[in-house]
């Protein structure tokens, strides 16, 4: 079982998926996994102001922050977690997530599935 904490419907055409569907995106050719709620969010906790720095002149500030991922369940035997990929990089060593990769796009360039889920660990 694969339960969607993504917080967005996500659409898996599989690995033979062209890069761009020209027909219907919405069509029977994926598989759909509904959003659960609530999602698995990521947090960021400002801490401080990090060293200031210049690209092409021009001032940019770092922070340091504090990242922290809410909402996400403890493991269930049997179940995978579908997850955002900055959650799924943020939360390291849990063999039970998965997340989205190899978009799919619409003629507009707009992504409307992806072709594999993959374990972040």
């Amino acid at each position: 079982m694969i339960i969607n904490l993504t917080g967005e419907t996500v659409r898996l055409y599989g690995p033979e998926a062209p890069d761009v569907i020209t027909d219907d995106a919405l069509d029977l050719r994926c598989t759909v996994f509904a959003a659960e709620v609530p999602p698995a969010e990521l947090h960021l906790e400002h801490l401080d102001f990090g060293e200031r720095t210049y690209h092409g002149g021009r001032p940019v500030q770092t922070y340091l922050v504090r990242h922290t991922v809410r909402d996400l369940p403890a493991r269930r035997g049997g179940a995978h977690l579908l997850v955002d990929p900055a959650v799924g990089m943020c939360v390291r060593g849990r063999s039970d997530l998965l997340i989205p990769y190899g978009p799919v796009h619409d003629s507009t360039g707009a992504i409307v599935g992806y072709r594999h889920l993959v374990s972040p660990c």
